[in-house]
């Protein structure tokens, strides 16, 4: 069918060839987990005359390849390798076979920086394991769009099969891409990035009315079993004012957010009840202390082999990745894994069979494996435990929800649920706990259930100038003001919006400052650098530790009118000082925080926000179209 027929403005549906039909327009809503380890792709129509639930959310579950369990497959791995002939496609997911050079956990690429206590120790010394690795030409952003273009087409594919090319060019599409809680604001900004990236090259002929939003993955969850928990006579149904912990284990991070059930008919609500947490801290964990009893057991005998024989994509790796998939569901403590690998010079032991070249891997060993990951997350939900009762002074979570891939794990949820019931928390292991995320995801998007307020995770504000005060200063800020020689105090914090603040869609903060620039040089950009903090009490001084320069706003006064303001000589020089409102608001339903600025109450024509560790030639990117731009920004 084509659409060069009629306006090209209007809808297909107000269109007609003398070779089909008119098209009824409804709206398509694809979620996409983007995971450390699994990707997976959700999709929901608003076509058809009943209410849409869960039920109706439809997850891809034939991805391709050769190395995938059985015929169905409700993800693929995050992995990709790259062909040596350049206009051949890339192997990717089920495709990437052992002994290909691969790249796999690229996601963690994006956020390097961002720590938290509650973080494996040993993953920063991954590299050597065919891990966290990207070609030297590549960034972290290429090569997470690299990943996402081969995804996207297989997808686009499938969605074809579905709904048929005609109507997905005729139909608006809403991507909802879903992010960790605990990624940086650079990190998901670069997420948002990388999908655009991956849009364009895979030349996807989208509707121009498509849109991408990003969304938190324990809010995704949420979506998803709070909605199909509240229904019904069930005996996990939650009612209106309980508070639910949501624990979402995934392959690369762990959230842990709290939500307060505002209502539940006509339409579910929920708002954040805490500040979330989480960490680094998934089943990838556990491969990495598989990697190190390994080295312990067998040293050069295994590290001397290479990585294509060892990494994510080998049939070590993966012949590991399902045993650890499976492990605790038998008491048995002789059932033990067999793991095929030939080790050099390895000496014949209860854990190496020489001569069937089969490694061993007992129980309990396995339980050391899984030791500090269990550990790392117990210690997470006892911290949100604790930030209630220093809140509300007693505890009223009751229901604690394990989500996500490893949310799966029959061992965690056995090692949880004890733990938490001392604690007086029920834990539920709902249904397609690993697909949570990425079908709450679609319903998100077609039902527009979304918290109705946030807790903000971190205190975001300004560095200000004050007039030096030799009692409350230091020295090292002194310096001189080039308005009028008076002696001023810079690295002064401001915090409009405080860790903990509760944030809605129409949360927004402004900032009234003034500017000095030469009258010679008023068409040039003013740089204002936004800060943020995670300390629970806010920094006083810019210089403190903790104090983090999230962005630089380039503000460009080109063909702002300097006459109303005020001018003087000073040293030699012709000054104008210029009143500015920075506005960020908070509540943009792509989950983004959005910058503009005004002067004389005119928003002035550019503002680019560049993120912190950021070239200015990333600043930029749009994804099919111009419609699918969004205003310079960083996620929220």
């Amino acid at each position: 069918m084509s659409l060069k027929k009629g306006h090209p403005g209007l809808p297909l549906k107000a269109q007609r060839t003398r070779d089909a039909p008119a098209i009824e327009v409804h709206k398509l809503v694809v979620g996409i987990d983007f995971g450390t380890t699994f990707t997976g792709v959700s999709h929901v129509s608003t076509a058809g005359a009943h209410e849409k639930t869960l039920d109706d959310v439809e997850a891809i579950n034939d991805w391709p390849g050769f190395g995938r369990d059985g015929d169905f497959a409700m993800k693929t791995p995050t992995r990709l390798a790259y062909s040596d002939d350049p206009a051949a496609q890339n192997p990717w997911g089920y495709y990437v076979r052992p002994g290909m050079k691969s790249y796999s956990w690229m996601k963690l690429l994006l956020d390097p920086t961002q720590a938290s206590k509650f973080d494996d120790p040993g993953l920063a010394g991954s590299e050597g394991s065919g891990v966290l690795r990207k070609p030297l030409n590549k960034t972290a952003v290429d090569v997470c769009a690299d990943y996402l273009t081969e995804v996207a087409k297989y997808a686009w594919k499938a969605l074809t099969k579905r709904y048929t090319i005609e109507v997905l060019k005729a139909t608006p599409i809403e991507f909802w891409l879903t992010v960790p809680a605990v990624w940086s604001d650079k990190a998901k900004h670069d997420t948002l990035r990388a999908a655009r990236k991956s849009a364009k090259q895979a030349k996807l002929e989208c509707h121009p009315d498509s849109q991408i939003f990003l969304i938190r993955e324990p809010e995704a969850a949420a979506v998803a079993v709070l909605s199909d928990m509240t229904k019904g006579a069930s005996e996990e149904q939650i009612k209106v004012g309980d508070s639910v912990m949501i624990i979402d284990c995934g392959g690369g991070t762990v959230d842990i957010t709290t939500y307060e059930i505002s209502s539940i008919d006509p339409k579910l609500t929920f708002k954040e009840h805490l500040v979330g947490t989480g960490g680094k801290c998934g089943s990838t964990y556990i491969d990495r202390e598989f990697i190190k009893w390994m080295t312990e057991k067998f040293g050069s005998a295994y590290t001397d082999l290479k990585w294509e024989l060892r990494g994510p994509a080998s049939r070590l790796m993966k012949e590991f990745e399902s045993y650890k998939r499976d492990f605790g569901k038998s008491d048995d403590a002789a059932m033990y894994a067999e793991l095929p690998i030939a080790l050099k010079d390895a000496p014949e032991s209860a854990w190496y069979d020489e001569l069937d070249n089969i490694v061993n891997v007992f129980p309990a060993d396995f339980k050391e494996m899984f030791k500090p990951v269990v550990e790392k997350i117990l210690a997470l939900v006892e911290s949100q435990l604790d930030d209630e009762r220093r809140q509300a002074g007693h505890n009223t979570i009751k229901t604690a929800i394990l989500v996500g891939g490893f949310g799966d794990s029959v061992y965690l949820y056995n090692k949880m649920r004890p733990w938490l019931l001392a604690r007086g928390v029920k834990l539920i292991n709902p249904k397609n706990a690993q697909s949570a995320v990425v079908r709450g995801a679609a319903l998100s998007g077609l039902k527009n259930i979304q918290p109705t307020s946030r807790r903000s995770r971190l205190h975001y504000g300004w560095s200000c100038t004050e007039a030096f005060d030799a009692m409350r200063h230091d020295v090292r800020d002194l310096f001189v003001s080039s308005w009028d020689g008076s002696p001023q105090a810079s690295g002064n914090m401001r915090w409009p919006l405080s860790k903990g603040d509760l944030v809605d869609e129409s949360t927004a903060i402004q900032f009234a400052f003034r500017v000095e620039l030469s009258s010679d040089k008023v068409n040039d950009s003013y740089l204002l650098k936004l800060y943020c903090s995670g300390e629970n009490d806010a920094p006083y001084f810019e210089r403190e530790t903790g104090v983090q320069n999230m962005a630089t706003i380039y503000l460009n006064f080109r063909g702002v009118d300097m006459s109303s303001f005020e001018s003087r000589i000073f040293g030699g020089r012709s000054m104008r000082r210029v009143y500015c409102d920075i506005t960020v608001s908070f509540g943009h339903r792509r989950g983004v925080l959005v910058f503009s600025c005004t002067v004389n109450g005119k928003e002035i024509g550019k503002t680019d926000v560049i993120f912190d560790g950021q070239g200015t030639a990333d600043a930029s990117g749009s994804c099919t179209d111009s419609s699918m731009a969004s205003p310079s920004c960083a996620s929220q």
